[in-house]
């Protein structure tokens, strides 16, 4: 089994085939082999986490719908327009959106519709769009790991602890805006300003944010619908409903709102992401079954002191995002924790996982989905080549500076009891 959990992270880290189906043919394989016989058809539910895959699945579709009426490309506008030519206000505005969005939505669906603007406002007042992109990746980062929803971590991380949407928030978004408060300061502070560049902003703040709206009725219906949604998941432990149960709900009132089949809306569903999930979870499965999760669950428990054992859940799930990515990085350390959780370890362990994992993410070009997208446009569009080190050179100390905080909240949270 360690020999198929290798081989499997190779062709993640390699790119020579597409990722999501070589994942998912390696979670094929375990079945297969036999490896470990309770993974059968009638078990599915055992080792594949529906509630994660219905509720991304769901989330896909009103995200997808709502582009599609331009709300976002709406909000993108407006966030120009509020900078009102000031370039480093402007900057400023489009990192807090970005990050905002990135608590609900999609982390890639995020840095895909604000990529134009990026690069628009990269011509015309000469700012390099790789320091752009870059800000808008860990902006992006930062602002899903402010939520369960807000990247796929912490929402496999919620389905695995049973830990609330509102537990979420309330634990994780303050040193989330904290920290996005920081890099605004630090990373806008050198921006050069001149008045040239003012002018030019200006007239880019001109343009009329509703022209992006492409039907306004159906976009006001989506969006009530959205902030129902938002609304379930904050009462889902009152309501005792799944959340995957509340997000296809919404999902399938806002097809009706917008006229489309099941059949149309499979345009909306990422399905690469989802069948890489699915590999992932039965590979995961097979690795508990296999006593290797174990092992790993005995070495980290050997640290006995509740302080460290904190510290190094936050450094270990934050390298390992950095470098063999956040979501495989979560799938393997989710069992770890339960197992913590169980042997009578604080709770406040999920809170390092996630932290960690969301974080740490930024500190490499494969961390996250979101920062090889972001790098794949910036080739696309603008012919920039980022390469693994520079981008490494760009992030790494803010990233280590970010853990850092993370490791000191994570055990103010312990010592409080919070």
């Amino acid at each position: 089994m360690l020999a198929v959990f290798c081989l499997t992270y190779y062709f993640i880290l390699s790119n020579k085939f597409k990722t999501s189906v070589m994942v998912f043919l390696m979670g094929l394989s375990v079945s297969f082999t036999k490896i470990v016989d309770s993974m059968t058809i009638e078990n599915l539910p055992k080792f594949i986490d529906f509630n994660t895959i219905g509720l991304l699945a769901g989330m896909m579709i009103i995200v997808g719908l709502l582009k599609a009426a331009g709300f976002f490309q709406f909000v993108a506008v407006m966030a120009v327009k509020w900078g009102n030519g000031n370039i480093r206000k402007t900057l400023s505005i489009i990192v807090i959106t970005v990050a905002l969005l990135s608590a609900f939505l999609d982390n890639v669906t995020t840095v895909l519709i604000f990529a134009p603007i990026l690069f628009f406002i990269s011509d015309a007042v000469g700012i390099d769009a790789t320091y752009l992109m870059i800000s808008a990746i860990v902006a992006s980062n930062i602002g899903g790991a402010a939520t369960m929803i807000g990247d796929p971590p912490n929402i496999i991380i919620g389905s695995a602890s049973k830990l609330s949407f509102t537990s979420f928030i309330v634990h994780l978004a303050p040193i989330c805006v904290l920290i996005l408060i920081l890099l605004i300061m630090l990373w806008f502070r050198k921006v050069p300003a001149d008045k040239g560049m003012e002018d030019k902003l200006k007239q880019l703040a001109a343009t009329d944010p509703k022209a992006a709206i492409i039907d306004k009725k159906r976009a006001v219906a989506l969006l009530c619908v959205f902030l129902a949604v938002i609304v379930g998941f904050s009462l889902h432990k009152f309501l005792d409903y799944e959340m995957a149960l509340i997000s296809m709900a919404g999902a399938t009132v806002s097809l009706l709102i917008f006229g489309k089949s099941f059949e149309e809306a499979t345009k909306e569903i990422e399905w690469d992401t989802l069948f890489f999930l699915i590999g992932l979870f039965m590979i995961t499965y097979a690795m508990k079954e296999t006593g290797i999760i174990d092992y790993i669950t005995k070495v980290v428990a050997a640290v006995h002191s509740p302080y460290l054992l904190l510290t190094v859940l936050i450094w270990l799930s934050g390298f390992a995002s950095m470098f063999l990515s956040a979501v495989p990085t979560t799938t393997v350390m989710i069992p770890v924790v339960q197992s913590l959780v169980q042997m009578g370890v604080s709770p406040t362990v999920w809170w390092a996982l996630s932290l960690g994992v969301s974080l740490g993410a930024n500190g490499t070009t494969i961390g996250a989905a979101v920062n090889i997208v972001g790098i794949a446009l910036l080739k696309k569009y603008s012919n920039n080549v980022v390469s693994f080190g520079y981008f490494v050179r760009k992030t790494m100390p803010m990233t280590l500076l970010i853990l850092s905080l993370v490791n000191l909240y994570v055990i103010l949270m312990y010592y409080i009891s919070w």
